[in-house]
């Protein structure tokens, strides 16, 4: 599969990668219906912030779970969920009091510019939808992926 990478400023380049697998069983991968470029994303790209090189892009995303690790129990297969940029657990005391980007346990998300996502920490992470909504209305269900992680 191909996924967008940042190699430097306004070095950004769509390269072959390998489709992701499940790690951990609190993983679930996510096939990307809909994702955008993040203001942070822009940063890196104009070189006004260092990046590790290469860097796979996104991390704002909504889609369909294609398969979950043996832990996960709050999603499943073919349900369409948000994502937030940030994984987090849901049960730590920061996760509680509804700080989920600064969960103990945190991971951030990154390269959902590809057909394919690994999620961490799916259960704290995804959110999914009563049912799978037209297509026409996922790029207004993106914006949830920002907002509902801060």
């Amino acid at each position: 599969m191909r996924g967008a990478f940042l190699y430097g400023p306004r070095d950004l380049r769509f390269e072959e990668r390998a489709a992701p697998t499940i790690i951990a069983p609190t993983d679930a991968i996510v096939r990307i219906s809909v994702t955008c470029v993040c203001g942070s994303d822009l940063w890196p790209y104009r070189g006004l912030q260092a990046s590790p090189e290469p860097t796979p892009m996104g991390h704002e995303y909504c889609g369909i779970v294609e398969e979950i690790g043996s832990g996960v129990r709050t999603v499943r297969a073919g349900q369409f969920v948000i994502g937030s940029f940030f994984a987090s657990d849901n049960t730590c005391p920061h996760c509680h009091a509804g700080y989920h980007t600064s969960c103990q346990h945190r991971e951030f998300v990154g390269g959902a510019q590809a057909p394919l996502l690994r999620v961490p920490l799916a259960d704290g992470t995804l959110v999914a939808t009563p049912e799978v909504p037209a297509g026409e209305l996922n790029p207004s269900l993106l914006a949830l992926s920002d907002v509902m992680g801060t």
